[in-house]
């Protein structure tokens, strides 16, 4: 039975456990009875689910890298010790079972949406040279799998030594996918030549697990559901954080007013903890809130994918958002900040409808927000029609025989 582990995922954020769920999904159809075990960097509540998390965090990387597991009674008294400060079991013989695990697995996939780049810390890429170190060490090839990469000027005194140390670890890998032409000409620049373009292997795999597949005791609960021919305005605090705050949540606002007067059905749809508070801040000022209605929870992947499907199109900055509506060929007007939002878009020739949150141009989108509302049927038709092309091939296959060559 093949064994794989897959890395850089988590099940809180629902892009990344989109990814992981494609990824294990896909593989268990190409080796029927294999395991996936997702090595997580947040560790939420895992006996939830029908398949087995690890914790893979800033205790044990740094353990398993270190190859302190190998000095006796060490990890054990060192797991001890970390629980208790922590105020947490999550460890306990962990450590051992994610060795075994590395030991046994025939391949390491790793399925981090963005980590190696200047819009974070170098922290944040250096945990990701660790990995590819790990499977070094236990002598595994390692895969990354379609995620965002750069740039690369973080502007700091030790650059090159970071991207010497870059191409020397990534060097290793069987195959590096980059989901974005600026990533894959970043590590190419680099003189690395493992590296291949492709799009998020969420919206290149045609199939996608239902939210029943991966629970251990599916939830019998009632998924809520917008009205058929609304609209769903997605909100991100991101936006805020990386425009000007105060012309973000005025934005949204507007958008929220504008949709409203064009008579448009309207949800504020929170696919995100960490948006909850926003809500409030959007619908600030609106007279008669019972004209948006709100659907909020802790919604997995699957269900996202239900719920967004029956929209006739979204407004979102959230990147699986977008692709969770794509996937059923919903449109959206896109606020974004990065290539990887531009890049999306190209794949489903929906360019005009991609914004710079850092530079609004408020009169423009609501431009689009009214084209949208006129023009929405054409665009998921033109959406459909891309998808062909997108779904042509499996990247998910085409890595596992990378592997095999």
């Amino acid at each position: 039975m093949k064994k794989f582990i897959v890395t850089g995922i988590q099940m809180k954020n629902k892009g990344s456990q989109a990814m992981f769920l494609t990824l294990r999904h896909t593989l268990r159809s190409i080796y029927i009875d294999c395991e996936v075990i997702g090595f997580s960097n947040k560790y939420h509540s895992p006996e939830t689910y029908n398949f087995t998390l690890l914790p893979y965090d800033d205790f044990t990387r740094p353990v398993l890298n270190r190859r302190l597991h190998k000095v006796p009674f060490l990890a054990p008294s060192m797991t001890f010790l970390a629980g208790k400060l922590r105020k947490t079991e999550k460890w306990n013989g962990k450590i051992a079972e994610m060795d075994r695990a590395l030991r046994d697995a025939d391949a390491i996939f790793d399925a981090s949406g963005y980590t190696l780049g200047s819009g974070w810390p170098k922290g944040g890429g250096r945990m990701l040279l660790q990995t590819v170190r790990l499977a070094k060490r236990y002598n595994k090839k390692i895969i990354l799998m379609p995620q965002s990469f750069g740039p690369f000027d973080w502007g700091e005194n030790d650059d090159a030594d970071f991207l010497k140390e870059i191409k020397d670890e990534l060097s290793y890998c069987t195959k590096i996918y980059a989901r974005e032409r600026e990533g894959y000409e970043c590590l190419t620049s680099l003189g690395l030549d493992n590296v291949e373009l492709s799009a998020d292997m969420v919206i290149r795999e045609t199939d996608f697990p239902t939210a029943n597949d991966i629970h251990v005791a599916p939830a019998a609960r009632h998924l809520e559901y917008p009205e058929a021919g609304s609209v769903g305005l997605i909100i991100n605090e991101n936006v805020l954080r990386v425009g000007d705050t105060k012309s973000a949540l005025a934005l949204y606002r507007a958008i929220l007013h504008r949709l409203i007067a064009n008579g448009e059905k309207v949800y504020i749809l929170n696919t995100s903890g960490a948006d909850t508070h926003l809500i409030e801040s959007v619908l600030e000022n609106l007279e008669d809130r019972s004209l948006v209605n709100i659907i909020t929870g802790e919604y997995s992947s699957p269900e996202l994918i239900e719920i967004i499907a029956r929209f006739k199109y979204i407004m979102a900055s959230r990147y699986h958002s977008i692709i969770f509506g794509y996937r059923s060929c919903v449109p959206a007007i896109i606020l974004g900040w990065a290539s990887k939002y531009i890049d999306l878009a190209d794949h489903f020739g929906q360019q005009e409808y991609v914004f710079d949150i850092r530079q609004p141009d408020a009169d423009r989108i609501l431009q689009k927000v009214d084209q949208m509302g006129v023009a929405y049927e054409e665009e998921s038709r033109r959406i459909g029609e891309r998808m062909t092309k997108v779904q042509g091939s499996s990247v998910v296959l085409d890595a596992t025989r990378a592997l095999e060559r």
